[in-house]
């Protein structure tokens, strides 16, 4: 790899020198100019590129060639060079260079970053020392290191930012990575919550050999000064600086950090140096980062091939290339925001290749456990195993930290979600608090026992002794307990009572306490708010049970693992993420498990069989042999009827909705509001993390089906009625210009086009999405829609509605109607691109069309149709 140096030295207060070299820092051609003709580059800039109306992408790059070049052709004659292993151009960002958007050099016939072999603009961070890069392989050695690449990675996105910036899918492109690895794995670590904090306790894992950290989310400026929207413990927006971030990662320091932040590369007014460059001046190695505002999709990408290509052990240079290649074939619009930025060395490879000798080999997935109680019966995922719940964790740990009106939370869903497991991460997040454990039925004196264990010190000795002699009642003793403690500062007591379910009766289809339990739960709850004490409990619980108890609680609902949350998972189960089970046999597998960590544990070593196909044929046909996993028996006899009845029309909806909506399908069945509520709190509807209640959505378990043959949708024609009923609903909830959610303008037209009685729901779904102009969402979710009903499009009597529009001068609905036949057949004929169909379009139909409009316009067609803009195109 050649690199040519081109820096930046100041002659006097007003004049400055560029200096152009190879690995000689003393042999070097020079060109004086005055420092203000940089800043008219700067001004340009501002003008032509850093705007909403940019000038070609491709002009900028030639006058920025061209200005570099000189007219001594100093950089098309270093480009002339042999450069078989490619060639990096390393551009100081003195005096305001850092601003300009180098990546976008042209020489006349193509940008640099296309040119094969590689060249590569980088972004220099000199420090004023005329000094040639070092070359830097590995950070120990002469050579990369001979096993997988080590990828830390972190996505933050603060509550409370979405409005302002866009919400964040802060695990796509983590998932965008797993899947690019796939074939070259990568060892890759998640710091699970956003904060900083956690991010530390991570990094201080590694021994050392860091290749690369990620981080992934929004970045702004405060002050003046850039900065990255990190989370705090409950979710909340922190403003972190570079300083934040260096401290954060200096126990293991990588080889290379990629800000992936909108501007986190942008150095706007020469003075104020980017993220990237704050990190390098601080001591970091190197830093890729985005210059300006980027779409999270295209960020996604960018990382998702550039990691692809750095963990088969290509150097940076040339993965960043790859990158840039693929960017530009996709048509990114935001392949030039793309900055790469290093100080005295250049990483290259940071990893051998995949098939090298003795490379050591990618840690087998774990799936290990640990237990909390002392008798090791409660069986919980360690702190590294602990996949997503994010949310439900930050919200827990708002109300267990800050809420007084609150003693604690409730965690409650179907069995096998991960409640124990969240628990015991809430565990590890409140060191402040002594814990205590309690597993399943609750006993006041085994209580007492519990308690009295912890008071070991001498000086709690009187407490002690109140406790195990008192005749006193149990809220008494637990008041004198908890003011005691408190006046000593001694720490709080955390009581997480799990498995709470075996404290419960059934009554009327729900639950209430045990009549030897309530007494028990109410002196607690007392005791903790007489007190006005840190004391907090956690229950996890299968079931929501009523209690007035539980107003001094808030209730954390699951759901199952969903989108990235369930990659992470599946990479971590050795017969799922194997890549030796056939597709068909891994989605039936994930089907019956639906997300349920449990059931995918389950069945991970089903997949392991000999006969996996015909064992998992065996539980498809026979529920009963898993379904107590996640189900107490129990729980059947309260699946009544018109419970049945509810879930069932719940299911017409196949990704969570408000409640209003599963409302309006249920609308029409006797006492539908509280059967839902039923269906809720026996954990048969699953619920959003949302904080507040009112933006939660909810969808009924997908399981439920298998363990009971009643729970499944109507049978036609009632489930037409029920889908158009469900699409009216969430149209009207959903069906705007703000929507900008694929999956929920896919629901939409689901939901449209599956009422099979209405001829006209093709049409009527089209009318909707132009009812959105330029909504892209919308536009991609109609088409990937309607593609799956390509055989019931119609294949004659296209014309006969634009007919009877232009004989009636309709213009508007025949310029409508004129679109949708060149949709039809787009679709019908299986063209993905719409130059393909112009260039393909029948020409009979196009003859009719063309002949229709003719007839009935007089031969003066309306200039902004539709259909004249599309007939130019295409030759008559």
């Amino acid at each position: 790899m050649k690199i040519f140096h081109i820096s930046l030295t100041m002659q006097g207060n007003k004049n400055v020198s560029l200096r152009y070299f190879w690995d000689n820092a003393s042999n070097y051609k020079e060109h004086e100019l005055p420092l203000a003709e940089i800043q008219e580059l700067r001004d340009r800039a501002d003008t032509r590129y850093y705007t909403n109306l940019a000038e070609d992408y491709a002009t900028t790059g030639k006058e920025l060639y061209k200005w570099l070049d000189k007219c001594d052709r100093l950089l098309a004659n270093a480009l002339n060079q042999p450069r078989q292993q490619g060639l990096v151009i390393a551009i100081a960002t003195d005096k305001g260079l850092a601003h300009l958007p180098w990546e976008l050099l042209h020489d006349g016939e193509d940008f640099l970053v296309k040119k094969r072999p590689s060249i590569i603009p980088v972004r220099w961070v000199s420090k004023g020392q005329q000094k040639a890069i070092e070359l830097l392989k590995s950070p120990d050695a002469n050579s990369p290191e001979n096993r997988p690449l080590n990828l830390l990675f972190m996505a933050s996105s603060p509550k409370g930012v979405e409005s302002e910036l866009g919400e964040l899918e802060y695990e796509a492109e983590e998932a965008d990575i797993l899947e690019a690895t796939a074939r070259t794995p990568v060892d890759l670590r998640v710091e699970e919550s956003g904060w900083l904090k956690e991010l530390e306790y991570v990094v201080n894992g590694y021994q050392n050999d860091l290749d690369v950290f990620h981080l992934t989310g929004h970045a702004t400026h405060q002050n003046g000064n850039p900065c990255f929207l990190t989370e705090d413990e409950y979710g909340d927006c922190v403003y972190s600086n570079s300083g934040n971030i260096y401290d954060t990662v200096r126990s293991s320091f990588p080889s290379l950090i990629f800000l992936c932040g909108c501007r986190t590369g942008h150095s706007s007014d020469g003075v104020v140096p980017s993220m990237a460059e704050e990190l390098l001046n601080m001591g970091a190695t190197a830093v890729l980062g985005w210059g300006e505002k980027v779409r999270d999709t295209e960020a996604s990408a960018a990382s998702s091939k550039f990691y692809g290509e750095l963990s088969q052990g290509i150097s940076i240079t040339q993965a960043l290339s790859s990158t840039y290649q693929v960017l530009i074939d996709k048509g990114a619009r935001d392949w030039h925001k793309l900055r790469f930025y290093i100080a005295a060395t250049l990483p290259q490879s940071l990893v051998t290749r995949s098939r090298t000798p003795r490379r050591r080999q990618l840690p087998k997935p774990s799936n290990e456990v640990e237990f909390r109680d002392d008798e090791k019966r409660l069986r919980v995922a360690t702190r590294e195993n602990f996949v997503g719940r994010r949310r439900q964790l930050q919200n827990c740990l708002r109300t267990l930290k800050t809420d007084d009106e609150k003693v604690g939370v409730l965690i409650h869903g179907m069995g096998g979600w991960g409640k124990s497991s969240i628990a015991s991460r809430l565990w590890d997040r409140l060191p402040e608090h002594e814990k205590v454990l309690w597993w399943r039925q609750i006993d006041e004196s085994k209580l007492i026992k519990k308690l009295l264990s912890k008071l070991i010190k001498p000086e709690l000795q009187e407490i002690r002794s109140f406790l195990e002699t008192s005749g006193k009642s149990l809220d008494i003793k637990l008041t004198h307990l908890f003011n005691q403690l408190a006046e000593i500062g001694e720490k709080p007591f955390l009581l997480i009572l799990d498995d709470f379910e075996w404290n419960l009766d059934p009554d009327e289809g729900q639950h209430v306490l045990k009549a030897e339990v309530a007494p028990i739960l109410e002196a607690l709850v007392q005791a903790i708010q007489e007190t006005g004490t840190n004391n907090r409990i956690i229950i996890t619980c299968r079931y929501d049970f009523d209690s007035e108890l539980l107003e001094f609680f808030y209730k954390e609902g699951l759901e199952p693992l969903k989108d990235a949350e369930l990659t992470k998972k599946l990479s971590r189960l050795k017969h799922f993420s194997s890549g030796k089970i056939s597709d068909s046999l891994l989605r039936r597998a994930l089907d019956l498990a639906d997300g349920n960590p449990r059931l995918l544990e389950f069945f991970d070593g089903i997949l392991s069989c000999v006969d996996a196909e015909a064992k998992l044929t065996q539980l498809e046909q026979s529920p009963e042999l898993w379904k107590y996993k996640i189900i107490w028996k129990e729980l059947y006899q309260l699946i009544d009827e018109p419970l049945q009845k509810i879930l069932s029309h719940c299911l017409v909806y196949k990704i969570p909705v408000p409640m209003v909506a599963l409302e309006a399908a249920c609308d029409e069945l006797p006492n539908y509001q509280q059967q839902l509520q039923r269906g809720l709190k026996l954990g048969l509807i699953e619920v959003s993390s949302n904080l507040q209640e009112e933006n939660r959505i909810y969808r009924a378990s997908r399981i439920l089906p298998h363990l009971i043959p009643n729970i499944k949708l109507p049978e036609a024609p009632e489930v037409y009625s029920l889908c158009q009923k469900a699409h009216e609903k969430l149209h009207q909830l959903w069906g705007n210009k703000e929507n900008k959610s694929e999956e929920k303008w896919q629901e939409i037209f689901q939901l449209k086009f599956a009422n099979k009685e209405n001829p006209k729901r093709f049409r009527q779904g089209f009318s909707e999405m132009l009812a959105v102009q330029y909504n892209s969402e919308a536009d991609q979710a109609f088409e990937g829609e309607l593609r799956k009903c390509t055989n019931e499009l119609l294949e004659d009597k296209l014309c006969t509605k634009l007919e009877n529009y232009l004989q009636q001068q309709h213009w508007k609905e025949a310029d409508e109607e004129t679109a949708w036949i060149f949709y039809q057949v787009m679709v019908r004929e299986n063209y993905r691109m719409w130059r393909e169909l112009l260039e393909n379009f029948p020409c009979e139909t196009l003859r009719e069309i063309n002949r229709l409009w003719l007839q009935n316009s007089n031969n003066n067609w309306l200039s902004q149709t539709r259909y004249v803009k599309l007939t130019k195109e295409i030759p008559i």
